[in-house]
């Protein structure tokens, strides 16, 4: 289906429409311009080698004017579970109008015509200005108000390195990490071990099995996802870590991505976590393992980009540093329309959508 309004025609766009939406990208974010490697991958990673995408009948949505590409929203398939059922969802990527045609509402029929393709509908990155020309769309915002990020300080060696020399700034900052050791140790539970996976085998699909029925609404994490989306065809250098107890059993774990600000400094975004939601222990212990990786790894900041009811309020009652938000960069479409308690117990990732999905 196409829609004409005045001189710019709307429709869907398909494979043999990337190199138009590339070329779009590249002329129109100063990061493309730099690494246009990085939107070249992005489609062939997220679009063309996604399992999913056939559920799609598109790639995504375009506007043509005089026959030429003008804007798109490319949009990409990812496997949900939601309320006890298995869907697809479609998260909206990259949206981008040449600059020549900017200011005539194109990007938000964009949006509105993203919708005759797929009725649940997302975006993760949403702008302060955007997030208008969604809820104007239809898309309500998840969680509330805020993302729900926090963070934490989880080392000073980077800091005290930066000051005092290399030799010097180990021994302060390893003195000034005696109180985030002692911080930490409430999380701790013997009998674990933590490990980095490389590759997602089938105790990955035994935990999303055993955990799934707990989650009102969230992202598939079978281990064919996550191989595909990690390690397959990644789009960003994200980590896996995995906590086992002692039988060797596989009780949770967490994936994260690594940020340099020079001069020593950097900061862990932890991207997602997953465990059973009434296994507490298995959180805790995962996340007191996590921060003295990072810790013993120089990291000298954590932040929590993940959310939900039950890691909000953990979080919150830890201490842990709210981060303020303008408005909520996560906002859902779909018809019919979810439930109040779906929108509130949503499961928020940082590997849903294209949020940070391209190398930092």
């Amino acid at each position: 289906m196409s829609a004409v309004a005045e001189h710019f025609v709307y429709g869907p766009i398909q494979l043999a429409d990337i190199p138009d939406c590339i070329r779009i990208a590249v002329a129109n974010f100063d990061e493309f311009q730099q690494h246009p490697e990085y939107i070249q991958q992005w489609f062939e990673r997220r679009i063309v080698q996604n399992p999913w995408q056939d559920a799609l009948p598109c790639v995504g949505v375009g506007v043509w004017h005089n026959g030429r590409l003008a804007g798109f929203r490319a949009m990409f398939v990812q496997p949900w579970w939601l309320n006890g059922e298995s869907v697809t969802i479609a998260f909206g990527s990259n949206t981008c109008v040449d600059e020549q045609f900017r200011g005539q509402g194109l990007a938000t029929k964009l949006i509105e015509h993203s919708l005759e393709f797929a009725r649940f509908n997302g975006t993760v990155t949403a702008g302060v200005i955007t997030q208008k020309a969604f809820k104007k769309c239809g898309f309500v915002e998840i969680g509330g108000s805020d993302n729900d990020f926090y963070r934490l300080r989880v080392g000073y060696r980077g800091s005290w390195q930066k000051r005092a020399g290399k030799f010097l700034g180990n021994l302060l900052g390893s003195l000034f990490d005696i109180n985030l050791r002692l911080r930490n140790v409430k999380l701790h539970s013997g009998g674990f071990k933590f490990a980095e996976v490389l590759h997602c085998e089938t105790e990955f699909d035994e935990l999303w099995e055993r955990a799934k029925a707990g989650y009102t609404s969230c992202l598939e994490r079978c281990s064919r996802y996550l191989n595909w989306r990690l390690f397959d065809f990644p789009t960003c250098p994200l980590r896996l870590f995995a906590l086992r107890d002692a039988t060797g059993k596989l009780r949770a774990y967490a994936i994260w991505h690594q940020q340099g600000f020079g001069d020593a400094i950097s900061m862990a975004v932890l991207r997602d976590v997953f465990y059973p939601l009434d296994d507490e222990p298995a959180l805790q212990t995962m996340l007191y393992y996590l921060f003295a990786y990072w810790r013993e790894n120089g990291i000298s900041w954590g932040s929590l980009e993940v959310a939900s009811p039950s890691l909000t309020s953990l979080f919150r009652s830890l201490g842990y540093e709210t981060v303020p938000s303008r408005g909520n960069r996560y906002l859902i479409y779909r018809q019919p329309l979810l439930a109040d308690n779906i929108l509130q117990n949503w499961y928020r990732s940082g590997i849903d959508g294209d949020y940070f999905d391209h190398p930092l």
